[in-house]
């Protein structure tokens, strides 16, 4: 996920270019999610697992890779509308949309922009919690 227009907002874009080049990302459809909000919507059906990538702020140290659970994704979010709460909003209203039954989401978040290395580092922490999932 992320904005190409604006470079501090495209690390997850970065991710989603690394995914592609590697050869093991067969067994996982990879999806640039760009901007995010409701237009995921059709993605969390029909699947075990949805595992976004942006940029994120506040988690960690920046440059620092960090995995976030549905529990961390959810807690301070009390509604309300923003651009920035879109994807929020679509997450907390998933179980009343019909998605049954619900995948496990959560989120791989880049502090920053995101330099090369934390690009391939994110890139490696979403195959890996692809691959341990059932």
């Amino acid at each position: 996920m992320g904005n190409s227009l604006v470079a501090a907002d495209a690390a997850g874009l970065h991710v989603f270019d690394e995914l592609r080049t590697r050869s093991c990302c067969h067994q996982v459809e990879i999806i640039n999610g760009g901007l995010g909000g409701l237009d995921l919507l059709p993605f969390f059906y029909n699947c075990d697992t949805v595992i976004l990538v942006d940029r994120v702020v506040g988690f960690a140290e920046p440059g620092a890779v960090v995995h976030l659970g549905w529990d961390i994704l959810c807690a301070d979010w009390h509604g309300g509308y923003s651009p920035s709460s879109e994807l929020l909003y679509l997450l907390k209203s998933l179980p009343f949309l019909g998605v049954s039954p619900m995948p496990s989401v959560c989120m791989i978040g880049i502090e920053g922009a995101g330099a090369r290395e934390t690009i391939k580092l994110a890139a490696d922490m979403a195959l890996e919690v692809a691959h341990e999932t059932p």
